[in-house]
């Protein structure tokens, strides 16, 4: 199977980083607030805890890359190895929605993490495509589906006419796309020194070897030879 459930295979780095952008860009402009207040989600997703929002952005990722976490195994669909929950990708994921998208309550300066609303959203389209849902394993309907039914997530959210029209119509396409490229890029083990923390789950997919100053076989004449024949 591609190690890369939701994302385009053969994206190429400059194209995750093109739709990085353009979501970041999405984001920044949608009202989050009021979209919930529309769908009746406003009280749900305040009174949310940070562990279901954890919850819940843990089967995403798992969905969008596969590993052999628990999330992956429940929902029928992984593989062999460490995927994008391994590599820090719900950190990275909840950082980028919460720094994009702040949404401020009415009535105050206090924030609802936009991290909680986009979790509150995935957890009802989760129960209107499978009403058992509400009761399994994990604490959110999302994480509890298969891989399948959280495909059905997707269409459903992508397809929502409530959002004909909005930025959140686009947000809903390009969400995958910027969860594969948090979970398989340096993001979750960067530290503030611009330095990684230890080798990025992503290149052991990609079979990248790292970056290198040039190998010890190429400098200079190859094995050692002191001068080429002519």
């Amino acid at each position: 199977m591609q190690r890369v459930g939701g994302a385009e295979a053969g994206v190429s780095r400059r194209a995750f980083l093109q739709r990085a952008g353009l979501f970041a860009g999405a984001l920044a402009s949608v009202d989050l607030y009021a979209l919930l207040d529309k769908q009746g989600l406003l009280a749900t997703a305040k009174a949310q805890s940070a562990d279901l929002t954890v919850d819940t952005l843990s089967g995403l990722v798992a969905f969008i890359v596969p590993g052999d976490d628990e999330y992956s195994v429940a929902q029928g669909e992984k593989a062999n190895g460490p995927g994008g929950i391994a590599a820090g990708g719900v950190e990275a994921l909840i950082s980028g929605l919460d720094r994009y998208v702040p949404v401020t309550t009415l009535g105050g300066n206090q924030s609802l993490p936009a991290s909680g609303g986009v979790a509150a959203l995935l957890n009802q389209y989760a129960t209107r495509v499978n009403a058992a849902a509400a009761g399994g394993a994990f604490p959110s309907p999302f994480a509890r589906l298969s891989f399948k039914e959280k495909a059905k997530v997707f269409e459903l959210f992508e397809g929502d006419p409530t959002l004909e029209g909005t930025e959140v119509r686009f947000v809903a396409g390009i969400l995958p796309g910027f969860c594969a490229f948090v979970s398989i890029g340096e993001v979750g083990v960067l530290q503030p020194d611009r330095k990684l923390s230890k080798r990025p789950v992503g290149w052991g997919i990609a079979k990248y070897g790292g970056p290198a100053e040039g190998h010890a076989e190429l400098r200079g004449y190859y094995r050692g030879h002191r001068k080429a024949k002519p």
